[in-house]
């Protein structure tokens, strides 16, 4: 039994030595054939440049390390792409939270939906006033809101004025009785003269020819004249009282046909193209919303509201039974002017960027690209796309703008990479450029060794520097041309303990 169980050991360890050894050179195999395709294709891609893993603007033509003393990472050609499109990979779009949407043609909502205030009717209100000064005898209106009919007294007035000009008339009539039989023609027109000139002062004092001639057939002077309503209507404004003084032209009552009132409605300049004379509009208000009212454009007004860039439209509304009020709140839809079928684009998928709008348009394989579009009319969130885009396009909706500021980072590298390829010592980060250019513009940036005395030419012992960038020095009160912050006021000694501390050279 025991040499039994010892040949049954020697043969598993066997089995397992063979076992482990057929493992370890497959796998070492596969991991050997594994480097060597990426060997491979590292070797076969083209590496365009060298870039500063934490600021992409920083880019070299040689490895090395950044300006934060980071390796420097490479860029293949088949990174960069064309110039301005941008290569995402599915799971970076997922975290970016990228969506697009495919682009469609059709008619955009033609209808203007606005609010309105009705009114009366301008050209059928009236002012009731008088010629002549005097009291008010009697007020037949007695409240506002009172209804009249055309020709129904509205108001008796005494006027001192009125008795003497009806006075002067009654006496222009017995002196033209008395010299009408005269020989003399001259004297007998005289008469005649008198009574005219007396009518017609009667005439322009508002006293109609009825009331001159029963004044004529009587000989009876009226102590008041008596105003009439010129149309039937509402009194909307009552100003006077009974025994009131009154002067020539005070307006007393306030008349307006409250049967056809004006709707005014507010339409933004840029849903102007939509709006013509005679577009049907129905109307909703609040006190009634299950009634919609139905009429159209009657007027549109020339001029535009420069503080809300609004213009004016005007919509007639019969109310023969009374059932609106001026100054009532109604909810307006216009059918506006058929606009064609164009593309569209929703509203939160356009980047305006100065005069120009782009679009992110994705073009496969996980890649977009920018593109500029001309806009045509705007309704409910949509806008018309005249030029740049087709049906079928497939557009981003949101993250646009993260794909937008790559879009234009990978560009301007394209150009760069267009350019003569620049030295490894000759950094081409645009913060370098642009300290070049300042140092050769400000001489408050010090170079070399600073000289503080020389600096402090008002000898008072104090200096002005910048916090930031400790080498901007002046002896006056200023900011840096670097940063722009405000130069801090120190001692000359304070000062030298920035700079050595900074290590920068001071004597």
């Amino acid at each position: 039994m025991k040499k039994r169980d010892l040949i049954l050991i020697v043969i598993g360890i066997i089995i397992g030595v063979v076992i482990f050894l057929v493992f370890f050179n497959t796998n070492n195999d596969a991991i050997s054939t594994k480097d060597t395709a990426k060997d491979s294709t590292t070797k076969t891609r083209k590496i365009l440049y060298w870039k500063a893993p934490m600021n992409p603007s920083e880019v070299y033509d040689k490895p090395g390390k950044s300006a934060m003393g980071m390796d420097l990472v490479p860029v293949y050609e088949d990174q960069a792409g064309e110039a301005g499109v941008v290569k995402i990979d599915p799971v970076v779009q997922q975290n970016m939270n990228v969506k697009t949407e495919v682009v469609e043609s059709k008619k955009i909502n033609p209808l203007v939906i606005t609010n309105g205030i009705l009114q009366t009717d301008e050209r059928k209100e009236f002012i009731v006033t008088t010629k002549v000064g005097g009291w008010i005898e009697k007020l037949y209106v007695n409240f506002t809101g009172q209804e009249v009919k055309k020709g129904e007294k509205l108001i008796d007035i005494y006027s001192p004025i009125l008795v003497a000009a009806e006075q002067e008339f009654l006496t222009a009539i017995a002196y033209g009785d008395k010299v009408i039989k005269s020989s003399n023609k001259s004297i007998a027109n005289t008469g005649k003269e008198l009574i005219e000139n007396s009518i017609r002062k009667l005439q322009l004092l508002d006293v109609s020819m009825k009331e001159i001639e029963a004044l004529r057939k009587n000989k009876i002077i009226k102590k008041y004249m008596t105003l009439y309503a010129p149309f039937d209507g509402t009194v909307i404004n009552k100003k006077v009282i009974e025994g009131q003084k009154i002067n020539p032209g005070t307006p007393l009552l306030k008349i307006a046909d409250l049967k056809n009132l004006w709707l005014i409605a507010d339409i933004y300049e840029y849903e102007l193209s939509k709006i013509k004379l005679g577009a049907k509009a129905n109307i909703k208000f609040n006190f009634l919303p299950s009634k919609v009212f139905k009429s159209k454009v009657t007027f549109i007004y020339p001029t535009l509201d420069a503080k809300t860039r609004t213009i004016k439209v005007r919509i007639d509304m019969p109310n023969y039974n009374n059932e609106l009020k001026p100054s009532m709140f109604a909810t307006v839809e216009i059918e506006g002017i058929d606009q064609g079928i164009h593309p569209v684009v929703p509203e939160q998928a356009i980047i305006r960027s100065g005069q120009n709008n782009i679009i992110i348009l994705e073009v496969g394989k996980g890649k977009f690209k920018p593109i500029n579009v001309k806009l045509g009319n705007y309704s409910k969130g949509y806008y018309q796309v005249l030029e740049g885009l087709t049906a079928g396009n497939i557009i981003v909706t949101s993250a646009q703008f993260l794909i937008d500021s790559e879009s234009n980072l990978k560009a301007a590298l394209n150009q760069f990479m267009s350019a003569k390829p620049a030295k490894k010592d000759s950094l081409t980060n645009t913060s370098k450029t642009t300290k070049k250019s300042l140092e050769a513009i400000s001489p408050l940036i010090r170079e070399g060794v600073i000289n503080l005395e020389a600096i402090d030419k008002n000898k008072d012992g104090k200096l002005y520097q910048d916090i930031m960038d400790w080498n901007v020095i002046s002896d006056k009160p200023g900011v840096c041309p670097e940063c722009g912050m405000t130069l801090r006021k120190f001692t000359i000694k304070e000062v030298e303990e920035n700079l050595k501390k900074h290590g920068y050279k001071f004597k």
